[in-house]
C-alpha cells in the first residue's frame, strides 16, 4: 500500500524523531508497520549514502591536513639542515681562527725569547 505525500513527509518526521539507530533496529524486529518499511527502508538508504559521504569528506580533509603538514616538516628538516650546515662552517672558522691565534701567540714567544737572547 503506497502512502500518500502528507503521510511519507509525517513519517519521515517521525523517523528523523526516533534517529537512525532506532529506526534500523524497528526495521530490523519488524517494529514497523508493513505499509511504512519502503519508506522506512529508503530514508534509511539516504541516511547511509549522507553518512558515507561526511566520512569521505572528513577522510579528505584530514589526507589534505597530513600533506600539509609532510610539506611543513620538510620545510623545517631542510631549513635545519641548512642551519647545521652553516654552523660546522662557523665552527670550522672558529677552528681556523683560534688555530691562527695559538700559532700567533707561539711566533711572538719565540720572538720575544730570542730578542731577550740576543739581548743578553
Amino acid at each position: 500500500m503506497n502512502l500518500t505525500p502528507q503521510q511519507e513527509s509525517e513519517w519521515i518526521r517521525q523517523l528523523e524523531a526516533m534517529g537512525t539507530t532506532t529506526a534500523r533496529m524497528s526495521l530490523d524486529q519488524s517494529k514497523i508497520s508493513p505499509r511504512f518499511v519502503h519508506a522506512t527502508s529508503m530514508w534509511l538508504a539516504e541516511k547511509d549514502r549522507e553518512a558515507e559521504a561526511r566520512r569521505d569528506a572528513s577522510n579528505s580533509e584530514q589526507i589534505a591536513l597530513m600533506s600539509r603538514a609532510s610539506e611543513a616538516a620538510e620545510r623545517a628538516s631542510t631549513a635545519a639542515e641548512r642551519q647545521a650546515i652553516a654552523a660546522e662552517r662557523a665552527n670550522t672558522r672558529a677552528t681556523i681562527a683560534l688555530i691562527i691565534a695559538i700559532v700567533s701567540m707561539i711566533i711572538s714567544a719565540v720572538a720575544i725569547i730570542v730578542t731577550h737572547w740576543d739581548v743578553h
